[in-house]
Formats: C-alpha cells, sequence, structure tokens
C-alpha cells in the first residue's frame, strides 16, 4: 500500500470476481441446458404415451360408435313397424333385429397417460394452449358422453321384462347360445309386443338417448382426431 500499489490490487480484484462471476454464470447456464433437456425428453415421452393412448381410444371409439349405430337404425326400424302388419312382424330378420338391439358397447378409454402426466405436473411441459386445454378438458367430455351411455342402458334393462312379456329371449339369442340349449320351448308372440304401449314407450325412450350418446360420442372423436392431430404437431417440432 505504502509503494502506491493499491491500483494494481484493486484491478486483480475486479478481475477475480468477474471471473467468479462468469464462471457462475456459465454453471448456470450448463445446468439450465440441461435442465432443458431432461424436459423435452420427459415431453416427449409424455407425448409418445399420449399418441399411442389416445389411437387406441379412437380404435375404440370407432368400434363402439358402429354398434351404437346398428341398435339405433334397428330401434328405428322397431319405430316404424305397422303391428297389424303380420308380414314385418313375423318376419324371419326379427330375431336377428331384436339381437342387433340389445348391443351395450360403452366407451372406456385409457387414461393412464394422462392422468400421469397431469398428476407429475409434466403436462404444463405442453406449451401448445390448445392441446394443454383439450386434454385438461378431455374428461369432462367423456363423462358427458357415459352420461348418455348410462341412461339407455338403464332403458334397455328396463325393457328386459316388458319384451319377457311376449317374445323368448333364446329365440332371438339362438346365434349367441350354445348349441346344446336349442331353441325355446315356447312360442314368441311379436305382434302383441308390438301392440304394448309399455314396449313403445321404451322404443321412443331408447331412441331419444341412443340418439343422444352417438352425437355426444361423435364430438368426443372429434376431440380424440384433433388431440392426435395437436400431439403429432408437437412431436415433429422436437
Amino acid at each position: 500500500m505504502g509503494e502506491n500499489k493499491t491500483g494494481k490490487y484493486f484491478k486483480y480484484a475486479i478481475g477475480e470476481i468477474v471471473l467468479v462471476v462468469i464462471g457462475i454464470l456459465i454453471a448456470l447456464s450448463i445446468n439450465n441446458w440441461n435442465e432443458n433437456r431432461k424436459n423435452l425428453v420427459k415431453k416427449e415421452t409424455l407425448l409418445k404415451a399420449l399418441q399411442i393412448e389416445f389411437s387406441s381410444n379412437l380404435t375404440q371409439l370407432d368400434t363402439v360408435l358402429y354398434y351404437d349405430d346398428i341398435v339405433f337404425k334397428n330401434i328405428r326400424r322397431f319405430m316404424n313397424l305397422d303391428p297389424d302388419n303380420s308380414v314385418e312382424i313375423t318376419s324371419d330378420s326379427m330375431a336377428n333385429w331384436f339381437q342387433n338391439s340389445s348391443f351395450r358397447w360403452t366407451f372406456n378409454p385409457l387414461n393412464g397417460a394422462l392422468r400421469s402426466g397431469i398428476s407429475s405436473g409434466e403436462i404444463h411441459l405442453i406449451k401448445n394452449n390448445s392441446l394443454s386445454d383439450l386434454l385438461f378438458g378431455w374428461q369432462d367430455f367423456v363423462t358427458d358422453a357415459k352420461e348418455g351411455e348410462v341412461r339407455t342402458i338403464e332403458a334397455l334393462l328396463a325393457s328386459k321384462a316388458i319384451i319377457e312379456r311376449h317374445i323368448r329371449s333364446a329365440n332371438y339369442r339362438t346365434p349367441y347360445l350354445p348349441p346344446e340349449l336349442g331353441e325355446s320351448r315356447f312360442l314368441s308372440d311379436y305382434q302383441s309386443l308390438f301392440r304394448d304401449p309399455l314396449f313403445e314407450d321404451y322404443l321412443v325412450e331408447r331412441y331419444m338417448s341412443m340418439n343422444e350418446v352417438l352425437v355426444e360420442l361423435n364430438q368426443v372423436k372429434k376431440k380424440n382426431k384433433l388431440i392426435l392431430k395437436l400431439i403429432n404437431i408437437e412431436l415433429n417440432k422436437s
């Protein structure tokens, strides 16, 4: 200090501080780069899992919609039948129509990857707001559709007592029963069934509920396809 070396010491200290700051900044930059790389890997893993999940859901949706449409068309066919037209009522196709109207397919989507992504917080790594909104709202879309499915199944189950007053299950379920059971020993009276006002009530209820289900499931299908499209866009960015 006495030799007037204060300036040199001061410059040296400043240099040391600058070097330390630069070292810290480099370390932070490397750490951030490493964290970003890890997050990109996590995001890509999640997106690929969601892609598999929603592809499977779309396949299942197509199957459910196919059988629901068969039910809907058969119910509408029943509603248009004339109970006094014995040719129509006693048609050989009647048993098959009844069987086709009794399908109970329901949509039960896979949600494992989605639930995991939400619970872990990794869903927030997806910066596409449109995709994030659809993923967070997915369960609500499905729940609304499933409420309609419950109503149409309840209508089907409630019809069992009405239908069994007039026709035998074994007569229209023959293709699905073991051969050794054979057909029913009792006759089915389709004409009296179609003249039963309670059966008409059932047809109306099932028709309305099935129509609602088809509309809602088709909306779910559109959202499912959009989710897959946005997932593919995000994966192509990686």
